[in-house]
């Protein structure tokens, strides 16, 4: 049994008129029994200026375990008080993956 972790960086591209969601797998040296996704962090901005803030979700799902590897999704949103999610926004979202393993 081992305790391991990677660290890793979700890229959202400017993206207008919906919620932004992403898949990814991170793979471990050997079989994962139990894996924990937290949040190590996260910049979000308007692309094209400066507006309120209504809402801002970021969002990580439970991990998903095959084998070595592990998959999860990762949900980002920044909307004003227009009623749309009628302006640009991107942002980064980074995470730490721990894992127990098997050796």
């Amino acid at each position: 049994m081992a305790l391991r972790f990677i660290r890793d960086r979700v890229v959202f591209d400017p993206t207008q008129g919906q919620i932004q969601n992403e898949p990814r797998t991170v793979s471990f040296p050997s079989q994962v029994r139990t894996a924990h996704i937290a949040l190590n962090g996260f910049d979000v901005r308007y692309t094209d200026g400066d507006h309120h803030i209504l809402r801002q979700i970021v969002d990580i799902s439970d991990p998903r375990i095959n084998g070595n590897a592990v998959s999860y999704d990762v949900t980002l949103l920044l909307r004003d008080s227009s009623g749309n999610i009628d302006d640009r926004y991107q942002g980064t979202v980074d995470t730490l993956i721990i894992a127990d393993t098997v050796n």
